[in-house]
């Protein structure tokens, strides 16, 4: 029967569109996964201490994970059985199991934790402090803090990005994004960038690194090999956030501040559409197909869906009040919506 079914599933995942094809293990995997399969967001709550998660194919809440003090941005390993989530006012990471969905341990860290980037292996988690100037290093098998990276005197450390090689950290009081030998531990490059960067992301092949500078109204672009400045993407108000389509082709910024989202043209390095009234429009993500995108409104107790076609929102979905992160749980290959 479970060869019959492995089958099945395969078939199914074939036919989905710009889903890809998936293995005899990963049908296994699967059939053994449960709640994972399921293509899922999940969004941490500042003021209720909380994760609500987001299913996209009945698209509204379907469960809660309680957490410790303001619980800002989640990551997960490449299993997706166990996330990680900085509770920034009680100065831990809380290791949450998604099959029980509770929060089942933490991990103490320095002073407001923020940032988090898990190694490709499941092994090392960093975790950027806004209080102070280190990165710190955990290891996941023993779940403690084996290291601290110094950025120096006066540094503050907020949004992170690991790449192969590097790790790329914003100083969002600064002007900075700081580059971190993964091997050695050690900062290399310091790139100055516009004012107030806050989330940084690199592109596919980690080429290239994405950078919001907030303060200066723009999105930027760097060389992850020369660290130098490729081209600098005016906006009509402060980037918090973005995503990237997979070819590069567009950026959608969510502004903060502004209380607002504008798509980009990266061919043009033109804004095409602004999308207003979305308060303290956050932090964002698309699904799978890239068909939606999903925005935090941080002001409000909502999810913002935005048509990527039409580029309008097409529906609120109720989550935790003070939405700060949002981010997408699925196994490669699997799920019943891309």
């Amino acid at each position: 029967m479970l060869k019959y079914k492995s089958i099945l599933l395969g078939f199914i995942a074939f036919i989905l569109t710009g889903c890809a094809m998936i293995s005899k293990d990963e049908a296994a995997l699967r059939e053994e996964a449960g709640k994972l399969t399921k293509v899922q967001f999940y969004v941490p709550s500042e003021t209720d201490n909380q994760i609500t998660i987001i299913d996209i194919q009945e698209s509204q809440p379907v469960g809660t994970i309680k957490t410790s003090e303001k619980p800002t941005n989640i990551v997960f390993d490449s299993t997706m059985r166990t996330a990680y989530v900085a509770n920034q006012n009680s100065s831990t990471i809380g290791i949450i199991n998604t099959q029980t969905l509770e929060q089942e341990k933490e991990i103490e860290v320095g002073p407001l934790p923020h940032g988090l980037a898990l190694s490709k292996n499941n092994q090392t988690l960093y975790v950027t402090t806004v209080g102070d100037q280190y990165v710190e290093v955990i290891d996941i098998k023993t779940e403690e803090v084996v290291s601290k990276i110094d950025l120096g005197d006066g540094a503050k450390s907020n949004y992170i990005a690991l790449g192969n090689k590097n790790l790329f950290v914003t100083d969002h009081e600064n002007g900075k994004v700081f580059v971190i030998d993964i091997e050695n531990e050690t900062v290399t490059h310091t790139m100055k960038t516009g004012k107030v960067p806050r989330v940084l992301r690199l592109n596919e092949d980690g080429s290239r690194l994405y950078v919001a500078a907030s303060g200066s109204n723009q999105l930027e672009i760097y060389d992850t090999v020369t660290f130098e400045e490729i081209s600098t993407v005016p906006l009509n108000g402060n980037a918090t956030d973005f995503v990237i389509s997979e070819n590069e082709t567009v950026a959608v910024i969510t502004e903060q501040e502004s209380n607002q989202v504008e798509i980009v043209n990266l061919e043009t390095n033109e804004v095409v559409q602004t999308i207003e009234e979305l308060p303290g429009a956050k932090h964002i993500s698309f699904n799978r197909k890239e068909t939606k995108a999903y925005v935090t409104l941080g002001a409000t107790n909502k999810v913002s869906v935005i048509d990527m076609e039409t580029l309008n929102i097409t529906e609120d979905i109720k989550v935790g009040h003070s939405p700060h992160g949002i981010e997408i749980k699925a196994l490669p290959g699997i799920g019943g919506s891309c």
